[in-house]
C-alpha cells in the first residue's frame, strides 16, 4: 500500500498506527500546491459481505458529514475528505503536529489544582462546541488530547467514525451466541451507560472528570476504585488536599448515574468558571495583589517542589494526530465485571476564624498559637506564591488589608501563580476573552504580561498583533506578528493577522500575498479567504474575489461579510441577479449589517428592486 496512490491523490509517508479496527498513515496530497501532509485513517472492515458493507457506508458517509461541520473548531482536526477504494472506507484529516497529553499527564505525579482547572477548562470548551452540534465523542481520554506545538492549544482528535461502522459481530466465547449490543470507548473512561451501547452527552462529561481525577492523583483511573455500596469513583483520598468545591464539581461529573451528573460540557464548564479563588476568603475580598518581579514571575523554590510537572510547549516526541498506546479504544461486550473498591475515609477542611480580642484562659492561649502557627504558614503560602498582602490600622483601631488608593484589578486568580510556560498560556487565554469583549487595550496589556512570562511565546506576540490592529496601530501590529512568525515558522492564523496589518496601511498586494500562504498552509481557515476575497475585491478583481469568497462561504455559511463581499464582486460583475440575492442573504443573516445595507439601497436605486 505505501507505494500506490490512496484515492488517486494521496502518496503514503508512513504508517502512523494500526489498532484493531483501523490503520493510519502520514501522507501529502500531490495535487495541492506543495503537498501539505496530512493524515489518512483507514477503516478494516472484517466483514464484505453486502449487507455489512452497505451499513458501513451509510454510517462512514454520515460520520465524515459530522466531522466535517465540527473540523470549523480551530480545536479540532480539520477532515479534508472522505472516500471509498475497493471496498475500503478513508478519512483524510488535518495533521496535527504536538504532543498527546498521555505524555504529560504520567503515572505518580499529580498536577497542581490550578492546573487541572485550567486543563478541564479548556477540554470542555471544546467539547461544549461539540455537544452544540449534537455529537457525542464517546472516547475523551489524554491520548486523544494533543498539545499542538505551534500555537500550545488543545486539539482533540479521533471521534471515532471507524469504530461505530466496524459491524462484526461479537461472538460469546461461553455460548457461541452473537452479542450485537457493544460498548465502544476506553476502559476507565467510560461510564455505566457507555458500556452498555447507550452513551448521552454527560457519559463524555464522565470521561473529562476521570480525566481531571487522573491528574489530580496521578493514578490511572483503572487503579482507583469503587464504593461498594454507591458505586461512585472513590478518588478523593487520593488527592486529600483538593478543595471541597473542585471536588464537589467533579463529584458531580463522574456521578454513576447519568441523571446526577452535568447534562452537557457547558454545564460543567459553567460549574468550573464559577469557582471560588482558593486564596478568596482566607484573608478577605481585600486583597492586593502583585506579582514577583524577577526570576521569570517564580517564588523560591523549596524542597518537595516538582519541579518536572511544568508542561512544555516545545516537548519534542512523535507529532502525530493519531497512534495507539496502552488505552486503547476498544469494543467491549456489556456484561463487565468491576473490581472491589475502597471506601474513602472522609477529607477535614479548614475554614478560617476572625482575629479578636480574648482574654488568655488556656483554651485561649492554645487558639491564639493556632492562630499564629496558621498565619505564619498562610504567610509563607503567599511569600512562595508571589502575593504581596498588606495590612493597616484603621480608625478604630483595627488591623485590616491595605486599601491602595489606585488598586489594580484582581484579573487572574491562581493562574498567575503557574509556571513561566503555563502562566503565558494562561494570560492569553485571559487576554483572548478581553479581546472578544472588545476591551482591546486591556487585552493587549495582558498580551504583553504574557510576552514578559515568556519571551518565545507565539501566541503572546499573536495577541498583541492583533489588539494593535484593533487598536489602529499597524506598524506595531507588523512587529508582533514578525515576533509571532519568528517563534513559530509556520503560523497561518499569524500570517492572516499581518495581512491584516498590511491591508490597514492600503498595502494591498503585500496583504494578499500574505492571505494567500495562510490559505496555503492551512486551507480550512475560513477567515483568510474571506480577507483573501476582500483584497481582490478592493484592488478590482472581481472574478478572482468571488472564487475566493465562495470557498470562504463552503466553510462558513453564516457570513454577513463573505456574502456582502459576493454581492458587491457579482455586482461589479454586472450580475445583478446573484448580487441581490447575496446581498438578501448577508441581511437575513445580520439585517443591522451598515455594508450590505448601503450595497442593498444602491441596487434599488440602479435597477429598481
Amino acid at each position: 500500500m505505501e507505494q500506490t496512490l490512496l484515492g488517486g491523490r494521496y502518496q503514503v509517508i508512513r504508517r502512523l498506527g494500526s489498532g484493531g479496527f483501523s490503520r493510519t498513515f502520514l501522507v501529502t496530497d500531490i495535487h495541492l500546491p506543495n503537498h501539505p501532509q496530512c493524515v489518512i485513517k483507514q477503516l478494516k472492515v472484517q466483514d464484505k459481505d453486502t449487507g455489512t458493507l452497505d451499513m458501513a457506508r451509510r454510517l462512514f458517509d454520515t460520520e465524515a458529514r459530522v466531522l466535517y461541520q465540527l473540523g470549523n473548531h480551530p480545536q479540532i482536526p480539520a477532515l479534508m475528505a472522505h472516500f471509498e477504494e475497493d471496498q475500503e472506507f478513508y478519512l483524510a484529516q488535518e495533521y496535527i503536529e504536538g504532543s498527546r497529553l498521555n505524555r504529560q499527564v504520567e503515572e505518580g505525579k499529580p498536577w497542581s489544582e490550578t492546573r487541572v482547572v485550567l486543563l478541564l477548562q479548556e477540554v470542555l470548551e471544546i467539547l461544549a462546541f461539540v455537544h452544540r452540534q449534537q455529537v457525542i465523542h464517546r472516547d475523551i481520554k489524554p491520548s486523544n488530547l494533543i498539545r499542538r506545538h505551534r500555537d500550545g492549544k488543545l486539539v482533540l482528535i479521533d471521534f471515532g467514525a471507524v469504530k461505530q461502522v466496524t459491524s462484526s459481530p461479537l461472538l460469546d466465547a461461553e455460548t457461541g451466541a452473537t452479542n450485537l449490543t457493544v460498548a465502544i470507548g476506553t476502559h476507565g473512561y467510560m461510564p455505566n451507560e457507555q458500556y452498555a451501547g447507550k452513551p448521552r452527552f454527560s457519559s463524555d462529561v464522565y470521561a473529562v472528570g476521570i480525566l481531571g481525577i487522573r491528574a489530580l492523583t496521578g493514578l490511572h483511573p483503572q487503579k482507583i476504585a469503587e464504593d461498594p455500596v454507591t458505586s461512585e469513583v472513590a478518588w478523593r483520598q487520593h488527592a486529600p488536599t483538593v478543595s471541597s468545591s473542585l471536588a464537589a464539581v467533579i463529584d458531580r461529573m463522574v456521578r454513576y448515574d447519568f441523571r446526577d451528573r452535568y447534562p452537557t460540557a457547558q454545564e460543567a464548564l459553567d460549574a468550573l468558571q464559577n469557582l471560588p479563588n482558593p486564596l478568596h476568603g482566607l484573608v478577605g475580598t481585600q486583597i492586593y495583589q502583585t506579582w514577583m518581579k524577577g526570576a521569570n514571575g517564580q517564588g523560591p523554590t523549596f524542597p518537595g517542589d516538582n519541579t518536572d510537572a511544568a508542561l512544555s510547549p516545545a516537548e519534542t516526541s512523535e507529532p502525530t494526530a493519531f497512534a495507539d498506546e496502552d488505552d486503547s479504544t476498544s469494543l467491549f461486550p456489556v456484561d463487565l465485571a468491576f473490581s472491589d473498591s475502597i471506601v474513602p475515609a472522609a477529607v477535614p477542611t479548614l475554614a478560617p476564624g476572625r482575629m479578636g480580642k480574648p482574654k488568655l484562659s488556656g483554651q485561649m492561649r492554645l487558639l491564639v498559637a493556632s492562630t499564629l502557627l496558621g498565619t505564619l504558614s498562610l504567610s509563607l503560602l503567599l511569600w512562595r506564591s508571589g502575593l504581596t498582602i498588606v495590612f493597616e490600622r484603621n480608625s478604630t483601631g483595627e488591623i485590616i488589608p491595605f486599601q491602595s488608593a489606585n488598586t489594580p484589578p484582581l484579573m487572574a486568580d491562581l493562574g498567575l501563580l503557574l509556571p513561566p510556560e503555563e502562566k503565558a498560556t494562561y494570560l492569553v487565554r485571559q487576554g483572548n476573552r478581553l479581546w472578544d469583549k472588545e476591551r482591546y487595550p486591556d487585552a493587549l496589556d495582558i498580551y504583553n504580561e504574557a510576552v514578559r512570562a515568556q519571551s518565545d511565546y507565539a501566541p503572546a506576540h499573536l495577541g498583541r498583533c492583533k489588539a494593535l490592529i484593533a487598536l489602529k496601530r499597524p506598524l506595531e501590529a507588523i512587529a508582533a506578528c514578525d515576533d509571532a512568525l519568528a517563534y513559530s515558522t509556520s503560523y497561518p492564523e499569524a500570517l492572516r493577522s499581518k495581512g491584516n496589518a498590511e491591508e490597514q496601511q492600503g498595502r494591498l498586494l503585500a496583504a494578499l500575498q500574505l492571505y494567500e500562504e495562510a490559505n496555503r498552509q492551512m486551507p480550512v481557515m475560513f477567515e483568510a479567504w474571506l480577507d483573501r476575497g476582500r483584497v481582490l475585491q478592493k484592488l478590482g478583481r472581481s472574478a478572482e474575489a468571488i472564487a475566493a469568497i465562495d470557498q470562504a462561504i463552503a466553510r462558513n455559511r453564516e457570513s454577513a461579510e463573505a456574502w456582502t463581499v459576493r454581492g458587491e464582486a457579482t455586482w461589479a460583475l454586472q450580475r445583478y441577479d446573484q448580487a441581490i440575492v447575496a446581498l438578501e442573504k448577508a441581511l437575513q443573516i445580520d439585517p443591522d449589517y451598515g455594508p450590505a445595507q448601503d450595497l442593498r439601497q444602491r441596487a434599488k436605486r440602479t435597477i429598481g428592486r
